[in-house]
């Protein structure tokens, strides 16, 4: 597969999808670019269905020093074990992506987000996540996506989706919604003495923008997808 180009402009950010230049053996594999916050996410299935009496999924965020300009200080210079807070995002990714997979899917299956780069302003979690639907999504694997999903805060009382480094200073609400084209499929939230309305306003915000990144990648299915 030759390299194809996907482009739009998602809160005054461009948005790339790079699909056939890299993890060309994988089930399904892209490199999105969100600002200059720069994911490679890759889907692999394997061909022969596990023994196990669930569905062996593994969702692996890679956080890498080199991603901020930095080298470990080690003798070795080597990573260490995944960070609490790549932990929780690959949690994040999990959440959403699992129940949209066949009940009766017993092949093992693994999705990993890797971080080239990272611009302050554009989430490497929120492109992450973005990757990995696009990634199931134009693969082979059998999966009812795609999802999206959007940061949302909250800065002077205003709802702001995907707020910068500057607005996430100072907003009085985290709020992570990740959805499909139909249905919210999870949130994740800490706020500041957020009112009932407000919230569910903030939830439904971040709908609306999930829509449209999932009428994004399915265009990139219908033009590449396996």
């Amino acid at each position: 597969m030759a390299k194809q180009t996907f482009e739009m402009t998602f809160e005054g950010r461009p948005l790339v999808v790079e699909v056939g230049q890299v993890a060309k053996q994988a089930n399904g594999a892209v490199v999105v670019r969100y600002g200059d916050t720069t994911v490679l996410s890759v889907a692999v299935m394997s061909k022969k269905i596990a023994t196990a009496d669930f569905f062996p999924l593994q969702v692996n965020y890679e956080e890498k020093m080199y991603a901020v300009g930095k080298i470990p200080g080690s003798f070795l210079r080597r990573e260490g074990r995944a960070g609490e807070k790549a932990i929780l995002t690959s949690r994040c990714i999990d959440r959403p992506i699992r129940p949209l997979f066949p009940k009766d899917l017993r092949n093992d299956c693994s999705v990993v987000a890797t971080v080239m780069s990272v611009d302050p302003d554009c989430s490497p979690e929120i492109t992450a996540a973005i990757g990995v639907s696009a990634a199931i999504a134009i693969s082979d694997i059998p999966w009812a996506g795609p999802i999206s999903s959007v940061n949302v805060g909250l800065v002077d009382g205003e709802i702001v989706i995907n707020p910068t480094l500057e607005q996430r200073a100072k907003t009085d609400l985290t709020l992570t919604v990740a959805s499909t084209a139909d249905l919210v499929a999870m949130i994740e939230a800490g706020g500041n003495e957020i009112d009932d309305e407000t919230m569910f306003n903030a939830i439904m915000a971040g709908h609306e923008e999930n829509k449209k990144i999932v009428k994004f990648i399915q265009g990139i299915v219908d033009e590449v997808g396996k």
